[in-house]
């Protein structure tokens, strides 16, 4: 089991080395390059400071088909808070990170049967996070950590500090200090956690596309490298890939590569992850988002397609004189029931200023509402 959870750790001599391992399919698949976006269920394991970013209440639940016998589960919640009397935007979360071995034949020092023991790693947390600017958020995580090995447990007290920069709509910069705490003691024997910073920027190259890229420097052992990409060919359906290097050591290169899948349905998200680990054998994730209430520009997405595919242009007359106008006279010469459509309502409240601009004046021309 300590083997096991030691593909992720740098040196062997750290406690609590299943703390590096992923958590959530979608961010596994993509190699683990997730502390620049963490802005969701995920942000107390890999960013704290993405927290105020949330858009709406969030639970997670996952189940990881690990080497051998062992699992690895995590549960998580979220939910934004509100904004602070000056506006800053904020929001706490819990986890809890939970690797068991299942049931083990124990024997002694003579190789004789003393029956069967059971061992875990979990971890707790506590999250807050709070933006200190329109683009700019910090947070920190406090975490216990218990471990059981038969009738031996051993405590530890941890914190994770983040930051996360986000200046324009594509691009995200994030930072993060892992595992800062007490060592992990049994008995008279104590390891320190896997201490480490992260840094990372993640690139949104088209509404399709996206790319993500982390750097982790660890106290104890080599640095090591994470990439991940993302590709949305449809709305409900998201192809991933990544690459990690902290997972090579005595293993082939394949062991390197991630991949997996996410599903979409009214919001929701369904994900998988699949990791080859050479002669070792392979870790399979699965994991789901459920989120509460869509958020303000959801919605917009969401009203603004089904407006569209049922006014696929928007005519112009001569003579308009602003794209408002120009709503309002093609709403005016509706003659069906569609004006009074809940879905058309909503539309017409929640477009913004910017918004508008898909219906400017034009002589005879015919201009297809913008995405």
């Amino acid at each position: 089991m300590l083997s096991a959870a030691r593909l992720y750790a740098s040196s062997g001599t750290e406690g609590a080395a299943f703390l590096d391992i992923p958590v959530g399919a979608g961010p596994a698949a993509m190699g683990s390059a997730y502390t620049a976006l963490a802005t969701n269920v995920y942000a107390p394991v890999y960013n704290p400071a993405g927290l105020g970013f949330l858009n709406g209440t969030q639970i997670s639940g996952q189940h990881l088909s690990y080497l051998e016998s062992i699992h690895y589960e995590h549960v998580g919640a979220v939910h934004p808070l509100a904004p602070t009397a000056s506006g800053q935007k904020r929001g706490i979360g819990f986890s809890a990170q939970y690797l068991g071995s299942g049931d083990m034949a124990g024997t002694n020092e003579n190789g004789d049967s003393t029956g069967n023991f059971s061992s875990h790693y979990a971890a707790y947390n506590v999250a807050y996070g709070q933006t200190l600017a329109e683009n700019v958020s910090i947070g920190l995580t406090g975490k216990w950590i218990n471990a059981k090995i038969d009738d031996v447990s051993a405590n530890a007290f941890a914190a994770d500090l983040g930051v996360l920069y986000r200046p324009n709509d594509k691009l995200s910069l994030g930072s993060s200090i892992v595992n800062l705490g007490s060592k992990l003691k049994f008995l008279s024997e104590g390891d320190s956690l896997p201490l480490a910073f992260h840094a990372a920027a993640a690139y949104k190259i088209t509404r399709q596309w996206m790319t993500t890229v982390e750097g982790i420097y660890r106290k104890n052992g080599l640095g090591s490298a994470h990439v991940g990409t993302e590709w949305r060919p449809l709305e409900a359906l998201a192809l991933r890939v990544g690459y990690k290097t902290d997972t090579l050591d005595g293993l082939s290169a394949l062991a390197g590569l991630t991949t997996g899948i996410g599903i979409y349905v009214y919001g929701q998200e369904l994900a998988y992850a699949f990791s080859p680990y050479s002669d070792l054998g392979n870790a399979q994730y699965f994991s789901l988002i459920v989120r509460f209430g869509e958020d303000l520009e959801a919605r917009r997405n969401l009203i603004q397609y089904q407006y569209i595919r049922k006014h696929q242009t928007v005519k112009v007359n001569k003579g308009s004189t602003s794209g408002s106008s120009a709503f309002e006279k093609s709403n005016a010469q509706n003659t069906d029931s569609d004006a009074d459509a809940p879905e058309y309502q909503e539309l017409m409240q929640l477009l913004s200023h910017e918004d508008t601009h898909v219906a400017q004046t034009a002589d005879d021309k015919e201009l297809t509402p913008r995405e």
